[in-house]
């Protein structure tokens, strides 16, 4: 067995391992499947859900799991097939839908795995384009939003002009499920505060991974660029945790920085650690 065979690569998608048009270079992908050759188990964490990445990325890209939708689900790559998924319960999902729509939040409620790039959306009228372009972005793609708050989510996507006190007063509504946030992947600025089932997060699904191959966490590399790869970049020892210069500087402070998603920080980092 080749002295590699139990570690483990983590890297978020959009931001990290792809420049701002959502490309992953080809020096990059070379270095993805010199690690698979080395036995290195290659894993990518993303908001993104299965079917989001896949408009991306071809079926061919060199990684072994997918933890998509923040660990609301874990996909074997290789083999193609749904590994593990959760949902947020049908009276949380009312008890939500209740909140935000009487606070007037503009927000989307995800379907269940495997259908939730599937979507009902709550709109307050308010000028909202980051909103607005969520919306395009999956029609353009023959995704079509549903009528009716379905009956369990995955996920509630809330997406405001900026965090003021939406975090924390949404957090203190809802201290049984994990509220998170991040900065739009689509216009950079505006901020998503994403609501998902309790004990959920990329490093709960790098955990699945980790304990099924029994590697040792010190033998565990994360790499992202925003707040929500927080939980994952705490969740690899000091030493292994990496952010790229293109992340927010309260950041940049806490990890280990590499070169920007630009400039091939993640190819860079393999290549320096494993290579």
């Amino acid at each position: 067995m080749n002295c590699y065979q139990r570690r483990i690569f983590v890297t978020d998608f959009d931001g990290t391992l792809a420049d701002d048009n959502s490309v992953v270079s080809r020096n990059t992908i070379d270095s993805l499947r010199s690690l698979g050759k080395i036995g290195v188990i290659r894993v990518i964490a993303t908001g993104r859900s299965l079917f989001s990445l896949k408009t991306v990325v071809d079926d061919d890209l060199p990684i072994d799991y997918l933890v998509f939708s923040s660990g609301i689900g874990i996909y074997d790559w290789k083999e193609q097939r749904l590994l593990k998924e959760n949902s947020i319960g049908e009276e949380d999902t009312k008890d939500v839908y209740r909140f935000l729509s009487d606070n007037n939040y503009d927000f989307m409620v995800q379907l269940p795995v495997p259908d939730n790039h599937f979507f009902h959306h709550f709109s307050s009228n308010n000028l909202n384009s980051d909103f607005h372009s969520r919306i395009s972005y999956y029609e353009s793609h023959g995704v079509t939003p549903i009528e009716k708050c379905p009956n369990r989510a995955s996920q509630f996507v809330i997406i405001c002009h900026e965090e003021s006190d939406n975090l924390i007063k949404i957090t203190h509504r809802f201290p049984h499920l994990k509220v998170v946030k991040a900065t739009s992947p689509i216009d950079r600025k505006s901020i998503w505060i994403e609501i998902l089932p309790s004990n959920i997060s990329k490093a709960t699904g790098i955990e699945h991974i980790r304990s099924k191959y029994n590697v040792d966490i010190n033998d565990v590399v994360c790499i992202g660029n925003d707040y929500y790869d927080l939980d994952m970049l705490k969740y690899s020892i000091p030493q292994n945790s990496y952010i790229v210069a293109n992340a927010p500087q309260e950041l940049l402070s806490m990890f280990n920085p590499v070169e920007s998603n630009h400039q091939e920080g993640v190819a860079n980092l393999i290549r320096n650690l494993y290579l």
